[in-house]
Parts: structure tokens; C-alpha cells; sequence
């Protein structure tokens, strides 16, 4: 998987979800692509699956992120048989 949003609004990351089909092993990366460019993008959360199914993350702290900042997810590891679904909530942020 390599999926990356297009949010276009200013936002708060609230949680992603990831469920899969089958029980994987898999390493899961959580990137921020800066509106900035890539000088500015972090890594939010690297997380290694081992034979399972479900994941939440739940970022901690502020995190707000503005207009053109997006959210970058890929995954390495093995060859995936089955089906990856990942939901990202998000709420906007006003101001």
C-alpha cells in the first residue's frame, strides 16, 4: 500500500485505522508530507505487524496540520494475500 490524502483543508488527525482480512506481517509507516516540501516531512509512526489483523493510531499531543499538509501511509513487508482497509479520521480545524 502506498496511499497518500488529499484533505486540502486545515485538519486534526484524530486516529487511523487499519484492518485486515487475513492476519499479516507487515511494517506500517505513517508519514506527514509537509505542505512545506520534503525537507519538512516526518515520520508520525512506524509499526511492525506481526500476524495480525488490527491496528489503531492514535497520535498524542496537538496535531494539527494546515491546508496542502497531507498524510502519506505505506506498507513493507511481505506479500499481502488479502484485502488492507485503513480509515483516517480527521476533524477540520476552524481557525
Amino acid at each position: 500500500m502506498n496511499f497518500t490524502t488529499s484533505i486540502g483543508r486545515r485538519f486534526k488527525l484524530e486516529q487511523i485505522i487499519f484492518r485486515a482480512s487475513i492476519a499479516i506481517s507487515e511494517t506500517i509507516t505513517i508519514t506527514l508530507d509537509s505542505r512545506n516540501g520534503a525537507s519538512y516531512d516526518t515520520i508520525l509512526r512506524v509499526k511492525s505487524l506481526s500476524a495480525e489483523q488490527n491496528y489503531v493510531f492514535v497520535p498524542e499531543g496537538q496535531n494539527n496540520f494546515y491546508a496542502g499538509d497531507e498524510l502519506n501511509i505505506t506498507t513493507a513487508g511481505g506479500a499481502v494475500l488479502g484485502t488492507l482497509y485503513c480509515t483516517i479520521k480527521t476533524r477540520e480545524v476552524l481557525q
